[in-house]
């Protein structure tokens, strides 16, 4: 019986434990080799955006500002006559504000040059429509919160603005 052990059983064995080492180390290998293609591509990401050139972004203005003003100012009538109506018309002001958010806002936000511009004018979309569903939930605390966000977007755009108008105008 030794015999057989050691002319067949243990090379197998050797054998077997070596395609297992190996295999293991293949694939801590081709682990470590994804998570250092994926810390790339953050590290690639966190980079600054290039500059925008500021006559691109006057030109948006001219072409897409009015979109955007219209749709802001209906935005937060809609809000007014929703508190006047104590929300009870929160869902009619989620369908009409949907509706105004038509194809024309879609396209005058993905046509900004600027990408962090692009961002904000998404993120302030999002925390209008959000409002407006959460009112219709009848999630006032909810809603309040994304009023505000909102409301930092609305500001942090408005503070860029006139730059913007100002040199377009001149």
């Amino acid at each position: 019986m030794s015999s057989v052990y050691v002319r067949y059983l243990l090379p197998a064995l050797v054998v077997a434990a070596s395609a297992v080492l190996a295999l293991a180390g293949r694939r801590r290998r081709g682990r470590n080799r994804a998570v250092v293609e994926h810390s790339h591509r953050i590290v690639d990401a966190t980079h600054p955006p290039a500059p925008v050139d500021p006559a691109s972004e006057q030109a948006w203005r001219r072409l897409h500002g009015s979109v955007l003003d219209d749709w802001m100012a209906a935005h937060e009538q809609n809000l007014d006559r929703a508190s006047r109506d104590d929300f009870s018309g929160a869902q009619a002001a989620l369908e009409f504000s949907d509706a105004a958010t038509s194809d024309h806002l879609d396209t005058a936000v993905a046509a900004h040059p600027n990408p962090r511009r692009r961002a904000e004018l998404s993120a302030l979309r999002a925390a209008a429509r959000s409002t407006l569903v959460a009112l219709a939930q009848g999630d006032y605390e909810r809603a309040r919160h994304h009023h505000l966000v909102y409301c930092d977007y609305r500001n942090l755009w408005r503070k860029h603005a006139p730059t913007t108008d100002d040199a377009g105008g001149s």
